[in-house]
C-alpha cells in the first residue's frame, strides 16, 4: 500500500465518521472541467480529490486530496500538504463570538502558516477540523 492509498483509507474512514463522504456540489461537465483544472494547476498526476466543497458560483472552495488541501478564497489560492498540518488546526474567529462559533464559523486556519481554509458552513467545518487533525500520520506502510 503506498503512502497516498493509506491517507486515502484514513481520510474516508474519519470522513464517514462525520458523515462527510461527499460535499461535491458541481455536476456533469462542469464538475469535470473545475477537475481537470484542479489537477492542471495544483496537483500531482497521481494525486486524488476525495473531496470538494464549494459554492455554486466557485467564488469559494475547498479540495481536499490524498496529498494536500487546497482553498480558493478572496481571489487567493492557499495550499498545505497534509504532513505539514502538524497538528496545528484553530478556528478563524474574527468578528464572531464564542457562542455563534458552532453556526457562523467557516474558516479554519492550519499549519504553522496558519493558512485560511475555507468551508461552505460551520458543520462542514468541525468534521473537516477533525479529520484534519490526524496529520501528519504515523507510517504504517
Amino acid at each position: 500500500m503506498t503512502k497516498k492509498e493509506w491517507y486515502k483509507d484514513r481520510l474516508l474512514w474519519k470522513a464517514n465518521q462525520f458523515k462527510l463522504l461527499s460535499e461535491t456540489r458541481l455536476k456533469g461537465e462542469e464538475r469535470d472541467n473545475f477537475f481537470d483544472k484542479l489537477h492542471k494547476e495544483y496537483m500531482d498526476s497521481d494525486d486524488e480529490i476525495l473531496f470538494l466543497f464549494s459554492e455554486n458560483n466557485k467564488t469559494s472552495w475547498t479540495a481536499i486530496t490524498t496529498d494536500k488541501v487546497i482553498s480558493y478564497h478572496n481571489n487567493s489560492v492557499y495550499q498545505l500538504k497534509l504532513d505539514s498540518i502538524e497538528k496545528l488546526i484553530d478556528i478563524k474567529k474574527d468578528g464572531i463570538s464564542d457562542n455563534n462559533l458552532k453556526c457562523d464559523a467557516n474558516f479554519l486556519l492550519i499549519g504553522y502558516e496558519k493558512l485560511p481554509i475555507w468551508t461552505p458552513n460551520a458543520k462542514t467545518l468541525f468534521a473537516l477540523m477533525n479529520i484534519l487533525r490526524m496529520f501528519p500520520l504515523k507510517k504504517n506502510i
